[in-house]
């Protein structure tokens, strides 16, 4: 009989963080939890923490085509320090190429979101059984009432790190000497694609001029 979502978040809650995830891994089959980074600034967090209990695990990278450059070099950064198993997920070449010719995300981002990171993504999660994001409730409104686990159609989502506010991440970072994306340090509080991410405190440098906070992973 599968868990209740209450049951699992009373049990989650006060785990420490990395006890939430060893605990998941020891409760949950390996081979159907889906783990997904966007490697932007506090995905870090996260990836060294799944590292110290499930090393080598497959983790995803919805690859959109228009990624930084220094988002790449990051990317590499930490798989060459972690050891990190990555696994680079693209988009359709056709549908990527349509949103490049006809620059969808100018008029259109939130079709060029679902072309390019949406699509993609619900490929992923088919035949798993729990989705771990590292979503925090502090970086927007959608997020801020968001549980430890949270029922996302056929699948668990689960946020270990939900909970952690600024000081607690800066706090671990200091701690384990983690490296920063380089952009963070030209003042891009928020990172994803090139088109449609600006220098900016939290996320407000996503969408800007845009009624929208979301790329639609997470919605």
């Amino acid at each position: 009989m599968k868990p209740q979502l209450s049951e699992l978040n009373d049990k989650y809650e006060n785990l420490t963080y990395l006890d939430r995830l060893k605990a998941l891994f020891e409760e949950f089959d390996p081979e159907k939890i889906l783990v997904t980074t966007s490697f932007g600034g506090s995905s870090v967090v996260l990836l060294h923490l799944i590292n110290k209990v499930a090393p080598r695990h497959p983790i995803h990278l919805i690859d959109t085509g228009y990624l930084f450059k220094e988002t790449h070099r990051y990317k590499e950064q930490l798989i060459s320090q972690f050891d990190l198993n990555i696994v680079d997920v693209k988009p359709r070449r056709s549908s990527h190429e349509f949103t490049n010719k006809y620059r969808v995300w100018e008029g259109h981002s939130d079709f060029c979101c679902f072309i390019n990171k949406v699509e993609p993504m619900n490929e992923l999660k088919k035949g798993k059984d729990i989705w771990i994001s590292g979503l925090l409730r502090f970086q927007n409104a959608n997020r801020a009432d968001k549980k430890l686990f949270e029922r996302s159609n056929e699948l668990l989502k689960f946020h270990p790190i939900i909970d952690m506010g600024p000081e607690d991440l800066n706090l671990y970072r200091t701690i384990y000497e983690l490296p920063t994306h380089p952009l963070q340090y030209e003042g891009y509080g928020s990172i994803g694609c090139v088109h449609c991410t600006k220098k900016g405190k939290g996320r407000e440098g996503r969408w800007q001029g845009q009624e929208k906070s979301e790329c639609g992973l997470h919605v």
